[in-house]
């Protein structure tokens, strides 16, 4: 995972945050070093499993309690995960988790240190609220019930994930939530729904809204571009661009004119002239 070779660097930097953190919280100082950072690896390898891959794994923490029982520790928290990615010239939280209830278990091995045991998260949908009263202290279910209270706070860990990234690859860039930026959609001007909906299914590697993305592919950086050039009437040309980020030189290049609900390609798939 890309963010490993960032932790020691990163556990000062969240040491403020999860100071910072607010009434509710275990004091950092209670918390042992290694359980504080088995439970940063744990969240930070489920964002590896079921969320689009950026290129920053990123997650947030507050610790609510930990319960020793027998050989295992019950850590509760509230915690987000997420991975980020370059669209439009910001480094954006593509996919991820808001503030969730999370109970880890944890087991001490031969050497003292400590493996996961079992990770438990809130049923969905209706049985969630009772899911939390089920598994949670009445003495923490109040926190848990209102974890996205506390989001804000675990947005800011997760960001000093992104700013260490950006710091490590030399660049410099607005960081934030999908929700902070525009990401404008062909359909907003002029496109139909219909035609927008095939042209999204047939390069469905391209950002459906108008603007680029980047991605790290074989160790090259590209950027998967979609445009759309209309006068607002439905009638105009989109256009879908892959090219080299460093040399703009152009690998793809997909073009459609569209009128109305009919669209067809004027160009066949192939490099084509650089953009602007």
């Amino acid at each position: 995972m890309t963010t490993r070779k960032f932790l020691p660097l990163l556990a000062a930097l969240l040491a403020l945050c999860l100071a910072a953190a607010g009434c509710g919280a275990v004091p950092a100082a209670s918390i042992p070093d290694d359980l504080e950072s088995t439970v940063t690896q744990i969240l930070l390898d489920q964002t590896s499993s079921g969320y689009l891959e950026g290129e920053c794994a990123a997650e947030g923490h507050i610790i609510l309690d930990t319960v020793p029982e027998g050989d295992q520790t019950q850590v509760y928290l509230l915690a987000s995960v997420g991975q980020y990615g370059f669209c439009s010239g910001h480094f954006e939280k593509i996919s991820g988790s808001g503030a969730i209830p999370t109970r880890i278990t944890l087991a001490q091995d031969e050497n003292g240190g400590y493996t996961l045991a079992g990770y438990w998260v809130p049923e969905d949908g209706s049985y969630y609220t009772d899911s939390i009263k089920e598994t949670f202290p009445a003495a923490l279910r109040y926190q848990a019930l209102h974890a996205h209270d506390r989001y804000s706070k675990l947005a800011a860990q997760e960001q000093v994930y992104a700013q260490a990234y950006l710091d490590s690859i030399g660049r410099e860039a607005p960081i934030g939530e999908y929700g902070d930026f525009d990401h404008p959609l062909a359909t907003d001007q002029g496109m139909s729904v219909e035609v927008s909906n095939d042209l999204m299914a047939l390069r469905w590697d391209f950002p459906y809204f108008l603007g680029n993305v980047e991605r790290v592919e074989d160790g090259v950086r590209y950027v998967y571009e979609t445009a759309w050039d209309s006068d607002g009437s439905g009638t105009g040309t989109a256009t879908f661009t892959k090219y080299e980020y460093d040399t703009n030189k152009v690998v793809q290049k997909y073009i459609y004119q569209v009128e109305g609900d009919t669209y067809r390609e004027v160009q066949p798939q192939g490099p084509g002239p650089n953009p602007e």
